[in-house]
């Protein structure tokens, strides 16, 4: 029987970042993770967030050297700049020995060969260890091999505001299961002046990869996938894939529209000026570490969640799985350092500890019965659902083909050309990039 990580590339790559073009160049043995076997770890960490930096210098590098001997140094990038320093560090063999990542880079980086294969490292660990965070797990699988370790996880779900359930007479106790009565309910909530909607039903995210997120999560939940199993040809542009998208549409166009964020920029406002905040939609679309900005914003109002959705007939999916995960340089001298770093942080206790300092997800199914999941329902939420969420294909060219998917997705949603048209147009120039990537 296959190992149960071993599964295919169609559930990896959980998309935060554009993935680098990375060169293959290997170091010369001066590199900054080469040398001295013994020397301190050094470590290249994704983002400059202080609750973040506090963690790591505070509490998982002093736990790494009293458990190993060892020293280790960890330099914070910022994200959008992690892929160039990473493409300067590789090409002069200056590269560290453990790096972080978005999951949407880890194809690339692989195709370029900087990624080490842990699956040998991962067969040291019970299976039933490896069960406890499979869903993020999988976000590092290239063609059936393990490359990232995932260290935070994420997921969308819909926040609903309670109160205005009751105002129109739903149950608040009892939240919708599927996109069809989620539309219906959004009906229910939306108000108009007119033509004039003046409060949203739900809301969706308006920037280009946020509607491929959603979409994407409409997609799996009709039942459809992005890419045939060998990543060979695109499927997105099956009936599966037109009925989700035309329900998408919905929301936005016809007689009676129930979300007017189109074009709209709430993605990047504070929390205090969010749509839910000001009351402007009843429901959100979003991920765990928006809600809780929310909650923090606004903890008066109650604030509630739904389980992961379905169109009639198919089963719960939606786009998540690892958000952060740490990878190790195959150039490095140090590399079971390296392995005994990222799975210090992925510890249980360790991995909860860092989830409640820094806001994020935790990684393992098991975190729902530490008391900071459970004291945040938005967290509980996504880790309750983790089964059900999937992640973007990890193949090389990931991004090129994420971004002309949400090209083509908001010319439909803002009714330029069909949901059929769109997706054959889209599909289209998404086998171009395979076939130059293959």
């Amino acid at each position: 029987m296959d190992h149960p990580r071993r599964r295919t590339a169609l559930k990896a790559s959980a998309a935060l970042l554009g993935a680098p073009m990375l060169l293959s160049a290997c170091g010369d043995g001066s590199s900054e993770s080469g040398g001295d076997p013994e020397g301190d770890l050094v470590v290249w960490f994704p983002g400059t967030n202080p609750a973040e930096q506090t963690f790591l210098n505070d509490v998982l590098i002093p736990a790494f050297t009293e458990a190993t001997g060892r020293g280790a140094a960890a330099t914070f990038i910022d994200w959008p700049d992690m892929s160039t320093r990473l493409n300067a560090g590789f090409s002069s063999g200056t590269g560290p020995d453990v790096l972080g990542h978005g999951p949407a880079a880890v194809a690339d980086l692989v195709a370029f060969g900087r990624l080490e294969p842990l699956d040998s490292y991962l067969d040291q660990l019970e299976d039933s260890d490896i069960a406890d965070f499979q869903t993020a797990l999988d976000s590092g699988v290239v063609d059936g091999v393990s490359y990232a370790f995932p260290i935070a996880s994420t997921g969308r779900q819909i926040g609903y505001n309670a109160a205005h359930f009751e105002e129109v007479g739903l149950d608040p106790d009892a939240p919708v299961t599927t996109f069809e009565a989620l539309k219906e309910a959004a009906d229910a909530l939306a108000v108009r002046d007119g033509d004039q909607l003046t409060r949203a039903g739900v809301v969706f995210g308006a920037e280009p990869a946020s509607m491929q997120q959603a979409f994407t999560t409409m997609l799996w939940a009709n039942g459809g996938e992005m890419l045939s199993e060998d990543s060979s040809s695109v499927l997105f542009n099956s009936p599966e894939g037109v009925t989700a998208l035309e329900w998408y549409v919905s929301l936005y166009q016809g007689d009676a529209p129930v979300d007017n964020g189109l074009g709209g920029t709430w993605n990047g406002l504070p929390p205090a000026q969010s749509p839910l905040v000001t009351e402007d939609t009843s429901m959100l679309f979003a991920d765990p570490s928006t809600f809780q900005q929310i909650l923090a914003a606004a903890p008066e109002m109650d604030l509630r969640f739904m389980d992961v959705l379905s169109f009639e007939g198919k089963e719960p999916a939606a786009f998540g799985g690892a958000a952060t995960s740490l990878m190790i340089n195959p150039d490095s001298a140090r590399k079971d350092a390296a392995w005994e770093f990222i799975t210090l942080i992925g510890e249980a206790d360790m991995n909860n500890r860092y989830a409640e300092d820094v806001g994020h997800v935790p990684v393992r199914e098991s975190a729902i019965e530490s008391e900071y999941v459970q004291n945040n329902p938005s967290i509980a939420t996504a880790v309750e659902n983790s089964a059900a969420f999937r992640s973007n294909p990890n193949v090389p060219g990931w991004t090129r083909m994420r971004d002309t998917l949400a090209q083509y997705l908001e010319q439909a949603l803002n009714a330029q050309v069909s949901p059929q048209e769109a997706l054959d147009q889209a599909a289209a120039e998404v086998e171009q990039i395979i076939a130059e990537n293959g």
